[in-house]
């Protein structure tokens, strides 16, 4: 059998040397250690810097580097991103070279400039597509008014061709005792019903490059009919609708014909009235 030992209590404390005893030490709360500040490499080498280092070292701060050539919020707002010339580059068709494929020959520029000289005979100007498809060939040129410039389309082109070309007009002020004229050139784009699907949707991409040889047009029209878009009463109204705020009142398609334009119905010839405020 094993034998029970019996525990010893522990001896207990007298209850006065308990009272005379001096209290514990409260324990020193460890002083918190401030986080120092983080500084940048440039922040850092200003501290202790002479005033000429810290010119040199300074120089810098709160400029933007821009490498897209703009020039800070004064050339188009913020950082210059709305500046002329941001962003990728436009090319334009209808400056120079033109569209890959496609040109207007030497001899059609030539002609339209004759056709904007005042002291040249030439009145009208027809090009034609080449058989490749990829150059405005000159197919009729000539010193006749609007109705050679409509037999020229007719007998060149038919119904079935497409085409760029253009004509003179004279827009004419007759004021009684004065008449002037001043001429007025009118850029055609034929495309007719019956020419090709494929041929007329590539005319849209190629007007760019012939309006850049045909240039100081004053008005642009698309002519699908000679008969039905090349009145004379219609075209009338759309060159006074592309003029400024004086119009002539009339025009002149044909030789020494005057065709009535009194958009201000001040009269014309000998009844006309003065441009002053009295005469509207």
């Amino acid at each position: 059998m094993s034998e029970l030992v019996a525990e010893t209590p522990p001896a207990e404390t007298p209850a006065a040397e308990l009272a005379e005893a001096p209290a514990p030490a409260p324990a020193e709360a460890e002083p918190v250690k401030a986080t120092p500040k983080r500084r940048s490499s440039s922040a850092a080498a200003l501290l202790g810097a002479t005033a000429d280092e810290v010119k040199r070292l300074s120089a810098g701060f709160g400029i933007v580097e821009i490498k897209a050539g703009n020039t800070g919020a004064g050339a188009g707002g913020g950082f210059g991103l709305n500046a002329p010339g941001t962003g990728p580059k436009v090319r334009s068709f209808a400056g120079s070279g033109g569209l890959k494929g496609f040109s207007v020959s030497q001899e059609c520029k030539d002609a339209w400039q004759k056709l904007c000289d005042d002291k040249d005979s030439t009145h009208f100007v027809l090009g034609v597509y080449s058989a490749s498809g990829k150059e405005l060939e000159l197919s009729a040129t000539g010193d006749g008014r609007l109705a050679d410039f409509i037999k020229a389309v007719t007998e060149n082109l038919g119904d079935n061709k497409i085409g760029w070309g253009g004509f003179r007009c004279y827009g004419v002020d007759d004021r009684g005792n004065t008449v002037s004229k001043r001429a007025k050139m009118v850029f055609v784009q034929y495309m007719p019903p019956m020419a090709p699907a494929m041929k007329k949707a590539k005319m849209g991409s190629h007007k760019g490059v012939a309006k850049a040889a045909f240039d100081k047009a004053h008005m642009d029209i698309l002519v699908e009919n000679v008969e039905e878009d090349l009145i004379k009463d219609e075209l009338v109204k759309s060159l006074q609708a592309a003029t400024g705020a004086h119009k002539p009142n009339g025009y002149e398609f044909e030789v020494d014909e005057f065709v009535d334009a009194d958009y201000y119905g001040r009269g014309i010839g000998k009844n006309a009235k003065g441009e002053s405020a009295k005469g509207y």
